[in-house]
């Protein structure tokens, strides 16, 4: 592979994804980053509803929040990052995000190393362009990222990614106990995590009905406390599943940070979830986790931990990876309460089992 031409690069700037999924997915290749230039400034532009995931992480000196619906809304705000970034006399820029408009404010802001893929007709904007790796190549997302660098010649080889990790911080956790305990959900009780939405679209979310009664049953079976999570405009979602529900659960969707959120989660001994981000943030957080796939491929997408188990029902035109489902959303009908249940409590038994194994040992 070629080697970069910048040697021992002073600042870099990468251009983050605007997914929390990818982003969480690219975070082994910005830690290798950070490896190969451990005393260089690293410098991530990111949109305003990712920045809070970079928050903490050892591999980011700090963030430029990217706001193209207020500070930097239309051809006048964008000329006032791309100046902003010129400023900062980057030397390095690595372009995860694929879009033609990263590559375009890279270059229009001089950044004399620009490495991306060649996408999106990008290529003259570029440096070092990069040929886009077919997914046998790199199978599970997390690797796309660091098949970039690698073939950027930032890497000297590619070990497999089996975990991501995230940390939240003490003090994090401690407002989350708070919080918790002033709704009365403190103490001893087992408490559950939903995440029914997905803000890809619709193909894949399971149906609320469903997400209702496995929360019935979950309660029941685990004397459970259960908070639904989601973003402001999934609270509807939220409400319709706890409409049905024979018990009543904790709507926080709508009422969180990003970092809120991990911390919320993190108090939970199970999180049932779709294909989305905050299933790769519970993932990453070391939590376990039931995920359901449909329309999305789960070895490409999944959630990367020992602690995740995948609940899926096959069907000759899965995984179409479409936003929504032209026929009769047979992949997710499929899904049963009955098998998503069962999942969930034999990966808590097995869990248990290893913790009574290693407390006893």
């Amino acid at each position: 592979m070629p080697k970069s031409r910048v040697i021992d690069p002073e600042k870099i700037l990468v251009r983050a994804t605007n997914w929390v999924g990818d982003g969480v997915m690219s975070l082994p290749a910005l830690e290798a980053l950070r490896s190969r230039y451990p005393s260089a400034e690293i410098v991530l532009l990111v949109k305003p509803w990712v920045s809070e995931l970079y928050d903490h992480h050892p591999a980011v000196d700090r963030t430029i929040v990217y706001d193209p619906a207020e500070e930097h809304r239309g051809p006048r705000g964008f000329t006032r990052l791309v100046d902003q970034v010129h400023s900062e006399n980057f030397d390095m820029a690595v372009l995860f995000q694929n879009a033609f408009h990263a590559a375009w404010m890279a270059w229009r802001a001089r950044i004399p190393i620009r490495i991306g893929y060649r996408l999106e007709g990008r290529g003259p904007l570029l440096t070092d362009s990069v040929p886009v790796p077919s997914s046998a190549h790199y199978g599970h997302q997390s690797n796309y990222y660091l098949q970039l660098l690698f073939r950027a010649g930032l890497m000297d080889r590619i070990a497999p990614v089996d975990r991501i990790r995230l940390n939240i911080q003490e003090s994090e956790r401690t407002w989350a106990i708070k919080q918790l305990k002033a709704i009365g959900l403190g103490g001893p009780r087992f408490l559950v995590g939903l995440t029914p939405g997905a803000a890809f679209g619709p193909a894949k979310r399971w149906h609320p009905e469903r997400y209702a009664d496995l929360a019935d049953r979950l309660i029941g079976a685990l004397n459970a406390d259960v908070l639904i999570f989601g973003s402001r405009a999934e609270r509807s979602l939220a409400e319709n599943i706890a409409h049905r529900m024979d018990h009543t659960p904790t709507i926080v969707a709508g009422e969180t940070t990003l970092r809120q959120l991990m911390a919320l989660m993190a108090q939970c001994r199970l999180i049932v979830t779709n294909d989305s981000g905050p299933m790769h943030l519970a993932a990453a957080l070391g939590l376990p986790v039931v995920a359901i796939f449909g329309s999305t491929d789960e070895r490409a997408t999944g959630p990367l931990s020992p602690m995740a188990r995948i609940v899926k029902h096959s069907v000759a035109c899965s995984p179409c990876g479409l936003r929504e489902c032209p026929i009769d959303f047979r992949c997710m009908k499929g899904v049963t309460v009955d098998e998503v249940y069962r999942t969930s409590l034999a990966l808590i038994k097995e869990l248990r089992v290893t913790h009574d194994r290693s407390a006893a040992g």
